[in-house]
């Protein structure tokens, strides 16, 4: 699904900044070694994910939700490729599975490419910023350790003490591939079935609520992946406001709240940020 790569991107950022910051180490051996403690910072608890949100059957009798869920399975999907489009803004939250790593996600998107959030890896947490065509992430020494990988210790040792508590501006980190909402809506095609036949096991469950919004909940089956989406009722909020994957190799859990809430993202200042590119540069504001 593309919400499961959009999750594992996230992670992958930490991978070029670790590969860059290893090349800025080997060049600038000079550079004076920043307290690793400082950059264990904990989050922002404003930032840390909400719990997903509990489904409840809704007892409304309202015409409109009920002719929403008598539609077919392609004309709902293409009911919310229409809708998610005219967003400008969007908050998506997501938890997943893979190999073993469990990766987590939450970002606020908007349609300029502008993105601001959390990721993290088992649990430890890096902040984002992507603005324009700059990128910045701030993380926790565990983050940097976990995101190393397969990674020499050393190396993301490393990159701990060089970056210390500092936003670290990651070059040609392509921040696009999961901070533009419109990138994310074209890839809706994955969800939108109504260029290939029916799959005879996808079914419309029925009428639902999820957070009080009347919503139509759907079952949509590939090979052993089952997802299950949470999709709005009603006319012109046709959105997905959740959906659960079973099986498969990626399991887990996305939300989508905060449609067309518009928000401002701000790049750190310029005495809190560590040019990857030229780390030895000193900042100034």
């Amino acid at each position: 699904m593309t919400y499961n790569r959009r999750t594992r991107l996230a992670a992958a950022l930490a991978g070029a900044a670790l590969l860059t910051a290893t090349a800025a180490c080997g060049d600038d051996s000079d550079e004076p070694a920043a307290d690793s403690e400082s950059s264990s910072e904990s989050m922002d608890a404003s930032e840390s994910m909400s719990p997903m949100p509990s489904d409840s059957m809704s007892g409304s009798e309202d015409s409109e939700s009920e002719a929403f869920a008598e539609k077919s399975v392609t004309e709902i999907q293409e009911a919310v490729v229409k809708d998610m489009r005219a967003l400008q803004f969007v908050r998506m939250q997501g938890r997943l599975r893979s190999d073993g790593v469990e990766l987590a996600q939450d970002l606020r998107l908007s349609a300029q490419g502008d993105c601001t959030g959390t990721v993290s890896i088992d649990g430890a947490k890096a902040r984002i910023i992507g603005i324009g065509d700059a990128s910045y992430l701030k993380a926790s020494e565990e983050f940097w350790q976990k995101s190393s990988g397969g990674g020499s210790a050393q190396q993301a040792q490393a990159l701990v003490e060089l970056i210390g508590d500092k936003w670290a501006k990651i070059p040609d980190a392509n921040f696009d591939e999961f901070c533009d909402l419109d990138a994310f809506l074209d890839e809706l095609d994955d969800f939108d079935a109504s260029d290939s036949p029916d799959n005879v096991q996808d079914e419309v469950v029925g009428e639902t609520t999820v957070n009080d919004i009347p919503a139509v909940e759907l079952k949509l089956y590939d090979g052993p992946e089952v997802a299950t989406a949470w999709v709005g009722s009603e006319e012109g909020r046709h959105w997905i406001l959740k959906m659960r994957v079973k099986g498969g190799d990626d399991p887990g859990d996305f939300r989508f709240s905060e449609f067309n809430d518009a928000f401002e993202v701000k790049e750190p200042p310029k005495s809190d940020v560590l040019d990857l590119a030229n780390p030895s540069a000193s900042p100034s504001d």
